[in-house]
């Protein structure tokens, strides 16, 4: 070594540096310094921690966790899979644990997976735990795991990354204040977010279709995805239409009786294994005994662990063969005794930290019941509490309710009025003009309110207000129209009645929330978030609102006359405001269906205990029961045991249809495609009318209280509200189309529009013709006809199934231009599926009336 190198060595640094290394000889020495973080990395990391903690606890909740966690086999599936070159590896069976379904998931250099199975073989549940599995090994080179419900996606108008990033944000933004609505967006478009997809099989078929046509345009080289679906329903997606690209398919297979007896055993009581022996021994020996079956489920594993885990249960009756001849028989005893077994009877031990509360088994029964059979109506798998009266008992007490309301609310003004103006008329008069505008204007900016959440439903306002912007659209459009012409005349001589039509609406779309973000969103966090923001606008808004219409109408030095008209004024705006708050609504019918014994009182604290004992699942802002099985099994029993109905979904259909060109024929069955859309007619919106025109009196009236027929802009505003609603009769587009489809097979027809279907099996039908449409209001004076069938004597339709006065259900929009159901155009394919299937029940039109037949 030279002089040089071995003499002394004097390193010096001088500024700022995050890392300094300094030294002489260096040999065989390797740094590993951490990459800086980008906000992207951060925002991912910080996704990665929330959705680990939601489903971490779901899964501590459901029994998925622990150390007697059930594993579920899984097998590849080739038959509807891609070519194996595409997917570029394979995923090999196994039942070793999450780590080798991980570890083969990461090998794939697509990323994308189809796991299948039948119903309660645990697809879901193992699509969880894969997620938290990747969710453990997370780092910023991998995407991040989001377990979603894939059925709340309408592909036909949204795309996929737009559906992706607005539902991340409304289930998971209010769990951090690092994530927004931008950085999320940011993640899907830069492939850092692994969507983990469950319920393709809920979808109805067009959406089904059109839901994996969206997911393979998303692209199938940079898109990771993992997907749940029945299999029957995949398998005919697949032969119907195509295959997931670059994805590979597991099938969840079914438990074996030793791995189910090992479950059994290690989630059982310690001191109670004796009770167990004798069931665990008939599993593991008898395969294809019922019982072994029966437990070949997770969820049935789940089930008979819950119900057998009193100490005076006795799980070796399952055994008993003659109590219960099949699967079907010890499926209906599970679900029939999970309320007793999950909801303890008598008080809790004050040592648990949350123990779940005495309901009564027949509460709980009669609650969870109700709570189903709404779900099961609703065509949905999410209980939000915000749709809560959309259910059939608040839809019909609400008129009365809102009556009392309204008689309360102008007895008190009356009242008021007189102690005020201490009778004088003249004063009562100005200040119920002064508390009448206050009450316009607010309702005017609750009506507008509503405009701008349209495309997005009543959702509670802490979630609205972070929705997309673009819901706000029609909103400020409406906005637009009404205001620019009033505020354009008033501005300069009613400077105050100007302000009472630009404040009120913007203050109500404004303040539309609470100003603090909770760290924990849950049910309560929003229905907290929803109280707190109408408490906010009660106090906050509607005295301005008062105080503007006082000053807008009321004209006098009078401080008495005035403080009673602003209060009065303030009264009326609040009323507005409590009526369209979603809480409000809430809280109508938690009191409606408590009062009938519906609903236990406490509602939102029998759900959280609901969830707690596992029945529940809390996913975002709502709640779900744990698996479909349950909530039809409850729905059924809420029924009185009949089995469930395809045809309850509410599917009324009096609109033209635009057909396309060809429709789709297997030997089972015949799809016949086509686009359908409301009909907006000349006249057809009576309440637009009602609702401009009476504006528009009100107008006449205040003008000539103030005599203001000689200002120019009187009669054109008048002339404004007269104006509009046949001017939008002319001026929107008629007809807004929507994807529909009707399918026949051997066993009856189907017609789905959306997510909506309505199915009659042949055998409640007796006849099938084209009919002239009966509209439920008025009179089909457009002549339009529809394919209608007349039910049988024994058919019992669903009661929100119109059935007109003839007897005939309308079905499917033809196109007839005469309006003579003789001139109906029926094309050949439907004319064949209906001679094929309906047989001599197919009223056909005369000969040559078939469109492509002479």
């Amino acid at each position: 070594m030279s002089e040089q190198a071995q003499g002394d060595v004097h390193n010096v640094f001088s500024g700022n540096a995050t890392y300094v290394i300094q030294g002489r000889d260096f040999s065989a020495v390797h740094l590993h310094l951490p990459l800086p973080q980008t906000p992207q990395d951060r925002a991912a990391a910080e996704l990665a921690r929330v959705v680990l903690a939601q489903w971490r606890d779901e899964a501590g909740a459901l029994g998925l966790a622990g150390s007697a966690r059930l594993a579920v086999g899984w097998r590849a599936d080739w038959t509807v899979a891609d070519h194996r070159e595409h997917i570029g590896a394979d995923v090999a069976g196994s039942t070793a644990g999450l780590a080798q379904l991980a570890a083969a998931f990461q090998a794939l250099p697509a990323q994308r997976l189809v796991i299948i199975g039948g119903p309660g073989t645990g697809k879901t549940s193992l699509a969880i735990l894969l997620s938290l599995q990747l969710l453990s090994l997370h780092d910023v080179t991998r995407p991040v795991p989001v377990p979603l419900l894939v059925s709340t996606w309408d592909a036909s108008k949204e795309h996929f990354d737009v559906w992706l990033a607005r539902r991340i944000h409304e289930e998971y933004i209010g769990l951090s204040r690092d994530l927004d609505r931008a950085r999320i967006r940011d993640l899907v478009r830069d492939r850092r977010v692994l969507p983990v997809l469950d319920g393709l099989d809920e979808l109805p078929r067009p959406l089904r279709s059109a839901a994996l046509a969206g997911l393979n345009k998303t692209g199938a080289d940079s898109a990771p995805l993992i997907l749940a679906s029945r299999t029957t329903e995949y398998a005919e997606l697949v032969e119907e239409e195509t295959v997931l690209q670059a994805a590979a398919v597991i099938k969840a297979q079914p438990v074996e009786g030793a791995a189910a007896a090992v479950y059994l055993r290690g989630s059982s009581h310690p001191q109670r294994t004796r009770r167990w022996q004798g069931l665990l021994d008939h599993i593991t020996h008898h395969p294809e005994a019922v019982s072994a079956r029966a437990l070949s489920s997770p969820l049935m594993l789940w089930l008979a662990r819950t119900v057998y885990a009193r100490a005076d249960a006795d799980p070796g009756e399952l055994v008993d063969e003659s109590r219960f001849p099949d699967v079907v028989a010890i499926e209906r005893h599970l679900l029939d005794s999970i309320v007793p077994a999950a909801f303890p009877s008598g008080p809790a031990s004050p040592h648990q930290p949350h123990p779940v509360r005495e309901w009564g088994h027949a509460q709980a029964q009669r609650a969870l019941g109700f709570l189903a059979a709404h779900l099961t109506a609703a065509k949905t798998k999410e209980l939000a509490w915000w749709e809560l009266h959309r259910a059939k008992a608040p839809t019909f007490l609400k008129a009365p309710a809102l009556l009392i309301g309204y008689v309360l609310l102008m007895t008190g003004s009356s009242w008021f009025q007189d102690w005020i103006t201490r009778g004088d008329a003249f004063q009562a008069f100005q200040v119920a003009v002064g508390a009448w505008a206050a009450t316009m204007f607010g309702t005017m900016g609750g009506l507008l309110l509503l405009l701008s959440h349209l495309w997005k439903g009543p959702l509670p306002r802490r979630l609205a207000m972070f929705g997309s912007h673009r819901s706000r659209i029609p909103g400020l459009f409406w906005l637009l129209v009404f205001l620019a012409p009033i505020v354009l005349l008033l501005a300069q001589d009613k400077p105050f009645m100007a302000l009472g039509f630009i404040v009120p609406p913007l203050l109500m779309m404004v303040v539309g929330a609470p100003a603090d973000t909770a760290q924990a969103v849950g049910p309560r966090a929003l229905l907290s978030g929803e109280r707190a923001s109408t408490v906010l606008m009660v106090l906050g808004v509607a005295p301005v609102i008062g105080a503007i219409g006082t000053l807008s109408i009321v004209h006098t030095p009078d401080r008495s006359v005035l403080f009673g008209s602003w209060i009065s004024g303030t009264a009326g705006a609040a009323a507005v405001i409590v009526a369209l708050s979603p809480w409000t609504q809430w809280l109508l019918a938690k009191v409606t269906l408590a009062a009938l014994g519906t609903l236990p009182w406490s509602t939102m604290a029998f759900l959280e205990d609901a969830r707690r004992v596992g029945l529940l699942r809390q996913v975002g802002g709502v709640y779900q029961f744990r698996h479909a099985q349950i909530q039809a099994g409850f729905a059924a029993r809420q029924r009185g045991g009949a089995p469930a109905r395809r045809r309850r979904a509410r599917t009324r259909v009096p609109w033209p249809v635009r057909p396309l060109p060809a429709a789709s024929t297997t030997p089972q069955s015949v799809r016949i495609p086509g686009y359908v859309g409301p009909r907006i007619t000349r006249g057809g919106q009576p309440a637009m009318y009602v609702g401009m025109w009476t504006i528009a009196l009100v107008w006449v009236g205040i003008i000539t209280f103030e005599d203001g027929w000689q200002d120019p802009g009187a009669l054109q505003t008048v002339g404004f509200f007269v104006a509009l609603p046949p001017a939008i009769d002319l001026l929107i587009p008629p007809l807004t189309w929507r994807r529909a489809e009707l399918c026949l097979d051997e066993n009856g027809i189907e017609f789905a529009l959306g997510r909506r279907t309505l199915r009659f099996e042949w055998r409640e039908v007796a006849d099938v013709a084209p009919r002239l449409f009966e509209p439920p209001l008025g009179k089909n004076d457009d002549g339009t006809v529809m394919l209608h069938l007349r039910l049988t004597a024994e058919a019992t339709p669903e009661p929100r199934i119109r059935v007109n006065s003839a007897g005939w259900v309308a079905l499917w929009p033809l196109d007839c231009p005469t309006g003579d159901p003789g001139d109906a155009t029926i094309r050949p394919e439907l004319d064949d599926a209906l001679v094929r299937f309906a047989g001599a029940r197919w009223q056909r039109p005369p000969a040559g009336r078939l469109t492509g037949r002479q």
